[in-house]
């Protein structure tokens, strides 16, 4: 997972994934069918559960609570993320849940230049349009100057020589809540429904969730439908650059906003009593604006590599998505295996393969550990350049974002689980996450080549959670 300055959905999501789905053990089990999550495909997730034996909450009220920490190496962004879902179980079947996210996000994101042997300077607003600041030292390794002879504010920071540019000064909290609630329509038939809202300084999303699940067979097979309608509305404070304008400190242009449309249909068998396999398929569309505002891109002499000057980035306003997913739960022995492979497509050029299995292994019967791991490998993007050389004439789109580049990925971690009690449980998940990808891509010129191009990351993080249930 990498996380950018752009304050966005994408940044939430995938903090977000990373606890809620180790909260999600009870609402998991409920919604059989589940509706897609629409991330982008390499985003790190947590697959393993708080409670896996939800049938004892029939009747019951279940609160999980986490908090996830979360750091990227080299100084670069750090997060905290409190999460706390209370899901009611009716004694009948139905079950009521509601989620409740905050995150609090600080440290240093790549702006999307390209490195160089030289020190670079860059500018960018300091405030939104009409709002006065003074000309003073200002926090994140950034000082406020005004511009010469026209009186506008700006942030300036410096990047120093064969640096990853980045932006110190990337600050934000989020919060969100979502309600859900499963339908038990009879013994066979489940309805879901749900909805969400997450707010953070400059952007905003609105969710509305929806599925069915039908168990036949005499319960052996589960087929299901999800569906989810998403609005963002993306307001950054000093407004929205034209696509390809040249990076400077004057004010942008107004909020723009997409939507995004996903569906999943899915089927669950009971093969044998130690075997329970998944497979499920994913198709969904993103349409409006999906250009990452904060990020620009080098515009570099095609003779020595050096920086001419820094257009802001611009992506297509469509994007198709499509995915296949077959999943596995294994008894094996006293463990539990889960091994999944999952594969994805999209419009934007973008192939990606994951696989990933952990280990439930019981040391006592009130201790547990998890061992896990995870592979990810995606080509890139159809528009990813590392830089745009000087010159030619500007493609339609273009972004040097790493998370649209080809690159591969590896996830470690373990996971251990204390039971206190029939229904309560504590655990420690530690995950450690690097990707790896072209840092010195052909065709560089002059100097150029002699930089590392690859701004991916290297990251860690700790989950610490508890829960409990009660009548």
């Amino acid at each position: 997972m990498q996380l950018t300055p752009r304050r966005m959905g994408r940044v939430s999501q995938a903090l977000g994934l990373l606890t809620a789905n180790l909260l999600a053990a009870t609402i998991a089990h409920a919604q059989d069918a589940q509706v897609p999550v629409t991330t982008a495909p390499n985003e790190v997730s947590a697959d393993s559960s708080v409670n896996d034996d939800t049938q004892t909450d029939l009747g019951l009220t279940r609160v999980d609570t986490a908090v996830l920490f979360y750091q990227e190496a080299g100084g670069r962004v750090r997060a905290t993320e409190p999460v706390v879902n209370v899901t009611l179980n009716g004694s009948g079947g139905d079950i009521l849940s509601v989620k409740l996210t905050a995150d609090a996000l600080t440290g240093a994101t790549p702006n999307g230049a390209a490195p160089w042997n030289a020190s670079q300077t860059f500018l960018t607003p300091a405030q939104a349009p009409g709002v006065t600041t003074a000309v003073t030292n200002a926090s994140g390794g950034s000082t406020l100057v005004t511009i010469p002879g026209t009186g506008t504010v700006a942030r300036q920071y410096v990047v120093a020589p064969h640096a990853l540019p980045v932006d110190t000064a990337f600050r934000d909290h989020r919060y969100a809540v979502d309600l859900g609630y499963s339908l038990l329509w009879n013994p066979d038939t489940r309805f879901n429904f749900g909805a969400g809202l997450s707010t953070e300084r400059d952007y905003s999303s609105y969710t509305l969730t929806g599925g069915v699940a039908r168990d036949l067979n005499s319960k052996r097979t589960t087929v299901s439908l999800g569906v989810d309608f998403e609005f963002d509305r993306s307001r950054p404070v000093f407004g929205t650059p034209t696509p390809f304008a040249v990076m400077s400190a004057e004010p942008k242009g107004a909020n723009r906003s997409k939507t995004v449309a996903s569906l999943v249909v899915g089927a669950t068998q009971v093969v044998n009593r130690y075997w329970l396999a998944q497979v499920n398929y994913s198709v969904g569309t993103t349409n409006g604006y999906q250009t990452d505002p904060y990020r620009i891109i080098s515009v570099v002499d095609p003779t020595t590599g050096a920086p001419l000057q820094y257009l802001y980035e611009s992506r297509p306003g469509s994007r198709l998505r499509q995915s296949l997913y077959f999943g596995n739960k294994i008894a094996i022995g006293p463990t539990f295996a889960d091994i999944s492979v999952r594969g994805y497509h999209d419009s934007w050029g973008i192939s990606s393969v994951t696989v990933a299995a952990s280990e439930r292994i019981p040391i006592t019967t009130w201790l547990y550990v998890e061992p896990e791991a995870r592979y990810y490998s995606q080509t890139a993007a159809s528009f990813f350049h590392n830089y745009l050389l000087g010159g030619l004439a500007l493609p339609a789109f273009a972004s040097s974002d790493s998370r649209l580049d080809r690159f591969s990925a590896v996830t470690a971690g373990l996971k251990v689980g204390l039971k206190l009690s029939r229904t309560g449980e504590f655990y420690l998940q530690v995950d450690d996450y690097k990707q790896t990808g072209r840092s010195h891509p052909a065709g560089a010129p002059g100097a150029l080549a002699n930089e590392n191009l690859f701004a991916g990351v290297s990251a860690a993080n700790v989950v610490v959670g508890y829960t409990f249930a009660f009548w």
